[in-house]
């Protein structure tokens, strides 16, 4: 013979499984907000140097370098055919 389901014990079965997955996901959100890097950590010293120096050369006038407009033109232009 089959066996009776009681849909009410179902349902708080359900509805425990339902808390404890979302105790979960905070505790994943908690531990990836814990790891996340301090503001001053986002950029490592090698990056931000070859920035700045790519920022000096723009400025400098070392690098040739795209207008806005002259930017939106080429792309137009590809875009076109």
């Amino acid at each position: 013979m089959s066996e009776v389901i009681n849909p009410h014990v179902l349902l708080q079965k359900i509805d425990h499984i339902e808390k404890e997955l979302e105790d979960l996901k905070i505790m994943l959100l908690k531990m990836v907000a814990e790891n996340l890097p301090e503001d001053d950590e986002e950029i490592d010293e090698e990056t931000l140097k070859a920035f700045e120096k790519d920022l000096e050369d723009m400025i400098e006038g070392k690098v040739e370098v795209l207008s806005a407009d002259e930017a939106i033109r080429l792309l137009s232009e590809g875009i076109k055919g």
